[in-house]
């Protein structure tokens, strides 16, 4: 079976059905994700990560995606993750679609204030803005001053 090198990441060899993928003369061996699902999504670790199998494969045997709201997706779920099965797909993974960013990095300050001074409720900020309050506390978590 031929091999190809990734686009970007140095030292990734994958072949032609992502059933072979080596890091830096290292064997991957991948794993299945989401194991629930009818085609659970096949993955190997490297560099502190999870990769998709049939991302990898597209990457490095269709090219890369033309913008990050593409996904690769197998146009036969059921015939695996050879290159010629894999295309770009518009939209996430998931169906829901990618989503816009609602609060502006040029935002974050007055919403950091609100909350220091007490002057609004994370709910009260959350509603002004139209997110959920989880994304208020990871604002102050990243961002909050640190005592």
């Amino acid at each position: 079976m031929e091999f190809r090198n990734h686009p970007i990441i140095e030292g990734l060899r994958i072949n032609e059905d992502g059933t072979e993928i080596y890091y830096n003369k290292d064997l991957l061996r991948p794993f299945e994700n989401d194991k629930k699902r009818e085609n659970p999504t096949l993955k190997v670790n490297f560099l502190s990560k999870a990769h998709s199998v049939t991302k990898l494969v597209c990457e490095a045997w269709n090219g890369m995606s033309e913008h990050s709201a593409q996904r690769a997706s197998k146009i036969n779920l059921t015939a695996g993750n050879h290159y010629s099965n894999l295309e770009w797909k518009e939209g996430a993974t998931n169906g829901v679609g990618n989503f816009k960013q609602k609060i502006k990095n040029s935002e974050i300050d007055n919403i950091l204030e609100l909350m220091e001074t007490n002057k609004k409720s994370v709910n009260a900020i959350a509603g002004v803005y139209g997110v959920n309050t989880s994304t208020i506390y990871r604002i102050k978590e990243r961002y909050g001053k640190k005592n």
